[in-house]
């Protein structure tokens, strides 16, 4: 199965189908793997459209674009599919590019962000080092800054889909995700912590039991909705 395109401001959009039922994105940042491991038992219950944005993975990578368009991007893959209602799910990086696109559109049903804290993240330190740093790619850089020119509390808030929020307890970043579970329970998140699982196990990209039991308990999530 090759990859399909869709073009918009004059750069082409990829993403692959897999699977029938409810639809599903997974945002993508990477070309490698061709298709998430989870791709095989999530397309048994969903439509499964996994999306690379222009600038990222398998999309074009134009020197001058707005690589902060990811909602319109999606919604433009969606529209030439003949897709309404979807659910959308992004680990790490992608995580964020799946919070713009639904805030982006009241055809978003659900948004799951694993692997990042939905909130005070990239922190001001962190965006400051991206700024500094010479081998981040334009498209990334650009990125963050759309992402960080929103407030993610009143966003998600506002939101009114479904959201699941996860990460590993293995994972680095689990102190900070825990100080915001109330806040994060409070604006309408199931949390989720998968025990001993990292930043890796506990991503889209692996292909161990952990990797697939994670993408279970979550598909089970967004069959509810």
């Amino acid at each position: 199965m090759t990859y399909r395109y869709v073009e918009r401001s004059g750069a082409r959009i990829a993403y692959r189908v897999s699977g029938a039922g409810p639809a599903l994105v997974l945002m993508k940042n990477n070309r490698r793997p061709l298709d998430y491991p989870v791709v095989t038992p999530l397309a048994q219950r969903f439509r499964v459209l996994q999306i690379h944005p222009v600038g990222f993975g398998a999309g074009d990578r134009p020197d001058d674009y707005g690589f902060g368009s990811v909602g319109d991007q999606v919604l433009a893959v969606l529209d030439h599919e003949g897709i309404g209602r979807f659910g959308i799910w992004g680990f790490s990086q992608p995580a964020c590019m799946a919070a713009l696109v639904a805030r982006s559109t009241d055809r978003a049903a659900a948004l799951v962000m694993g692997g990042v804290t939905p909130i005070g993240f990239p922190t001001d330190g962190e965006m400051r080092r991206m700024e500094r740093e010479p081998r981040l790619p334009r498209a990334a850089l650009e990125f963050w800054r759309t992402y960080r020119s929103y407030d993610w509390h009143h966003e998600l808030r506002l939101y009114a889909g479904a959201k699941v929020a996860y990460l590993g307890t293995a994972d680095p970043a689990i102190r900070r995700f825990r100080r915001l579970r109330p806040v994060l329970e409070g604006i309408g998140f199931e949390y989720l912590e998968f025990d001993g699982l990292n930043h890796s196990t506990c991503g889209l990209g692996d292909a161990s039991a952990d990797g697939q039991r994670v993408a279970q308990v979550v598909a089970d999530r967004l069959l509810r909705v």
